[in-house]
């Protein structure tokens, strides 16, 4: 998990500048003159995570000596495992400034394209991208040709899988600026080496800008690319896609919806050619097979994302099928009469049900991504955590812990592990879940009741330093999915709260005529 360096720095540093190095003494001090001649008006460091065993290491130590805004982390063999990827985090995790740009240390980065990063930014970017692939950008310093097809080909796949990554015209760039704020708390598990794209995939929403980029010839040294890296790549790219609920959405659906369609055919030539079935009864029993094979494989992989937030996902998506399975039918019936096979009749019903199908699903995960129109009162937003929870109690708390509202009515005081809890919350901003035990007793009753409690930081209001608690009493305890669920519901909603004791003021919708 990437985290900020909690040490403590005399000035507020506005941007931090990581750059993985591996035997780049010969480039490092012009690097390093451009980059001071660039940003000199910004107050920054540049910060080298370095798998040197050549003279780096000796010389970013006298560099970092010569000047405090230098600091580098030199790694041993060692603890060098997953290469550039984990130098990259480390860095991030090690960066100070409100910005963190990464780029690489050979000069194929120019850095006198980081005031235009910045400027981006400052624009309301959240995360501003170097490409290569815009008019005004260039990848000549790729060399061969060769090598610029593969750099070519590894960017349309990471756009054809992930939605996210058509973002940016080049998601597998080194070269990007970001808030460090849109890095808090994010899990990185870089297989590979493209930290870019893996950010982008889970940062969805983030506001992303390209900016042309001149791709330089390298300086001096060898270049890292090799074969190894491209099967690195590859895993990388299936480690998204397998541990990303909501990535690749429709790539799953399209391999679960194929799956099914098999099972569907095989089963209807089954019932109705072999075992000699009523046609309809053949039909009935194929469908529903295939109906369990895609619902349950499509709410554990292609909609997880949604099914955690607690939307009655299971409901519409039932319908959906069945209203697909309807078309499905009827063009089944219509069929019946040609001379067609049976399993032919079959196959053209099922792809009019299968596109049925996928646009009705993914209407509902458009719908449930709506924006709701309007501010929200307090009261109402802590009312929809309760049932998002599925909490039996929620409170807010100002930053004295004293009670603003709950959702009894009644007063409530916090025990004392409650105030530990949101003290913690305020201070690191990371919400935290505590639970009591049920018994110390070897031999304790399963029905005995516990409590459990999750404390948030709500951060849109973060004038007021509220905090709000929820609380259940259960043989159940909060779990990390209630967490989650809470979480990405004040996501969507946490930045349009107003102020508690003022009305929100009430949505007016024009009607169109038709």
């Amino acid at each position: 998990m990437a985290r900020r360096d909690p040490t403590p720095h005399p000035a507020p540093i506005e941007l931090s500048v990581v750059i993985p190095t591996r035997n780049e003494a010969g480039n490092i001090p012009l690097l390093l003159q451009r980059l001071r001649r660039s940003i000199a008006e910004v107050a920054f460091e540049v910060l080298f995570v370095d798998d040197s065993d050549d003279e780096t290491p000796r010389l970013l130590r006298e560099l970092a000596a010569s000047d405090p805004r230098v600091r580098y982390r030199h790694r041993p063999p060692n603890l060098r495992a997953g290469g550039l990827s984990t130098a990259v985090v480390q860095g991030l995790a090690l960066a100070r400034g409100r910005l963190v740009c990464v780029m690489d240390g050979d000069l194929q980065h120019p850095p006198e394209t980081i005031p235009e990063l910045l400027r981006a930014e400052r624009a309301g970017a959240d995360v501003v991208i170097a490409s290569r692939y815009i008019q005004g950008g260039s990848r000549s310093g790729l060399g061969g040709g060769v090598r610029k097809l593969v750099s070519r080909g590894a960017t349309l796949l990471a756009r054809a899988l992930f939605t996210e990554a058509r973002a940016s015209s080049d998601p597998l760039a080194g070269f990007f600026l970001c808030r460090a704020a849109l890095i808090e708390g994010l899990q990185f598990r870089p297989v590979g080496f493209k930290i870019l794209l893996e950010l982008l995939v889970c940062s969805e929403g983030a506001r992303v800008v390209d900016i042309p980029l001149e791709f330089q010839a390298r300086g001096a040294g060898e270049s890292k690319a090799t074969a190894a890296q491209g099967l690195l790549y590859l895993r990388h790219l299936w480690s998204l896609v397998r541990d990303v609920p909501g990535s690749a959405r429709r790539w799953k659906f399209a391999a679960i919806g194929t799956g099914g369609l098999f099972i569907f055919l095989a089963l209807l030539e089954i019932g109705g050619s072999v075992l000699r079935l009523p046609v309809l009864a053949a039909w009935a029993v194929a469908f529903l097979i295939s109906l369990a094979w895609n619902f349950s494989l499509n709410l554990k992989l292609t909609f997880a994302d949604a099914r955690r937030e607690r939307y009655p996902l299971m409901r519409r998506y039932v319908q959906s099928a069945l209203t697909a399975g309807g078309a499905q039918l009827i063009v089944f019936l219509g069929l019946l009469g040609t001379s067609m096979p049976l399993v032919v009749d079959g196959l053209l019903g099922a792809l009019v049900g299968m596109a049925t199908n996928a646009g009705l699903s993914f209407q509902l995960v458009r719908r449930r991504r709506l924006r709701l129109p309007g501010p929200i009162g307090l009261e109402p937003l802590v009312n929809r955590l309760v049932r998002v929870g599925r909490a039996d109690f929620g409170a807010v708390l100002d930053a004295d812990l004293k009670l603003v509202l709950s959702t009894s009515g009644q007063d409530y005081r916090p025990p004392p592990g409650i105030r530990n809890l949101c003290r913690r919350a305020e201070a690191t901003g990371v919400p935290g879940l505590w639970t009591e035990p049920a018994s110390r007793r070897p031999q304790a009753r399963a029905s005995v009741e516990m409590s459990s409690a999750m404390v948030f930081p709500l951060e849109a209001l973060a004038s007021s330093r509220l905090k709000l608690v929820l609380i259940r009493h259960s043989r159940t305890a909060f779990s990390g999915a209630d967490l989650e669920a809470v979480m990405r519901q004040l996501r969507r909603t946490g930045d349009r709260v107003v102020p508690h004791g003022q009305t929100p003021e009430p949505v007016i919708r024009a009607r169109v005529a038709r």
